[in-house]
């Protein structure tokens, strides 16, 4: 064995970070001058990134992307936001451990497993993913309260995924607020992942046009979720948050791709609790009784659809060494 293999084996440190779901959306009141505010109830769920990271002796920082099977992934599919991220990570760490760049050389693997542009979180989940690995690999002493801070500099929803578990956040034009929620319980779903090229400007005013095209919308001048919503996830009580879930997004999605009506109609076909858009992406959630119960709602709804669905469970730990 070379005396370089040695080095970069004993300098490995992994880290994966969770999927973030969001099971509630409120959009708040447009004005003219930014987009309005968003208030979401997401959770962790078992659906991570990995993070791989080894020292160079250089002062490089090179980032690749795997597949689930490790297999390479061409840049050409990697979404520029997703590496902006993650170097974005490597800096903002780095300078708030005052380390100098020139002993800062890197060599990041990302194994993903939550697929790109799906409003999954994977963005994130990966950058979290990076930000755990490396505090690991520089021995860097740091609460993760601070690291959430610092992840707050990184970009949207990577706090999220550092915190993992409940969360109920609040994103407006000047700062972005995240709140966890005490657990005692799991939920169980099927994810059925989906991208799809969407303006997020457009999404906001299609949410405001088909607004003032009804009479009977909810009053979204101030944003706050039933106190009731929250418990049912605290407890891990699906059928009630079944009943209590929503996205203001959705009507708005569904204008734009009618499509995911009839996939929205084949989940609750099919045996789910409820059926329901994630955030302002194309991608689904099915909830359903046990783990079991949705493995089975995910074999059904692919069957019927031919289309993938995976089941998974949450709220889950947040980004944590391996």
């Amino acid at each position: 064995m070379s005396a370089q293999l040695e080095y970069d084996e004993q300098s490995a440190v992994t880290a994966q970070a969770p999927a973030m779901v969001s099971v509630t959306n409120q959009v708040g009141e447009p004005n003219d001058f930014q987009d309005p505010a968003v208030l979401s109830l997401k959770l962790a769920v078992s659906r991570y990134d990995i993070a791989t990271i080894r020292m160079r002796e250089d002062q490089e920082v090179l980032v690749s992307f795997e597949d689930a099977a490790q297999t390479l992934i061409d840049y050409a599919d990697v979404p520029h936001g997703d590496l902006v991220y993650i170097f974005r990570a490597v800096d903002e760490l780095r300078q708030h451990l005052s380390r100098s760049k020139a002993a800062s050389g890197l060599d990041i693997t990302i194994q993903k497993h939550i697929p790109f542009e799906t409003h999954l979180g994977g963005t994130a989940a990966a950058a979290a993913a990076v930000l755990v690995a490396l505090a690991g690999l520089w021995d860097a002493s740091i609460a993760r309260e601070e690291l959430g801070r610092i992840a707050q500099r990184v970009g949207d929803g990577v706090a999220e995924s550092i915190t993992g578990g409940a969360v109920i956040t609040h994103v407006d034009a000047t700062e972005g607020l995240v709140t966890p929620v005490l657990v005692h319980s799991e939920v169980a779903m099927v994810l059925v992942p989906a991208a799809a090229d969407l303006d997020e400007a457009e999404m906001f005013q299609q949410v405001h046009m088909l607004r003032q095209a009804k009479n009977d919308v909810p009053d979204r001048s101030q944003l706050e979720f039933d106190p009731e919503l929250v418990q049912s996830v605290a407890r891990g009580d699906a059928s009630q948050l079944a009943l209590m879930m929503h996205n203001d997004f959705q009507p708005a999605l569904v204008s734009i791709l009618p499509e995911h009506n009839d996939w929205l109609t084949a989940g609750m076909g099919e045996g789910a609790l409820a059926a329901q858009t994630i955030d302002r992406g194309p991608s689904l959630v099915f909830l359903a009784e046990s783990i079991s119960a949705a493995t089975e709602l995910a074999e059904r709804f692919e069957q019927r659809m031919e289309i993938s669905a995976v089941a998974e469970s949450g709220p889950v730990a947040g980004a944590h060494l391996l």
